[in-house]
């Protein structure tokens, strides 16, 4: 039922909310690491204090890191493609209309979610 030319501007409210209720849960009903949270394990004396650039220089200067950097990007790139040209191809193809097409597309975008 909606308009069309609106629906591509509130699509983006359930993604937001599910968004910040999930980030919500892991604030609050996660832990820090498998040993509890930094908080208390510093005041236990269990763990020291880091220093946040000299971790940020040593995850950047990690061969790993760049390897798994460059994975994703490749991955993703592909997606990106993937998830465009399928839209074009369904719409073609099966000559559906661009937002019938469009949303058949978006659930490869969803299967990579889960």
């Amino acid at each position: 039922g909606g308009d069309s030319d609106k629906a591509w501007r509130t699509v983006c409210i359930f993604p937001a909310l599910l968004g910040f209720i999930t980030a919500y849960c892991v604030i609050k009903f996660t832990d820090d690491s498998p040993k509890g949270n930094y908080s208390k394990l510093k005041k236990k004396k269990q763990m020291g204090d880091t220093n946040m650039a000299k971790s940020f220089c040593d995850a950047t200067l990690d061969f790993n890191t760049w390897l798994l950097f460059v994975q994703y990007a490749c991955c993703f790139g592909v997606e990106i493609t993937m998830n465009n040209a399928a839209a074009l191809y369904f719409k073609d193809r099966f000559l559906l209309t661009t937002e019938a097409a469009a949303a058949i597309a978006s659930i490869f975008g969803w299967m990579n979610l889960f």
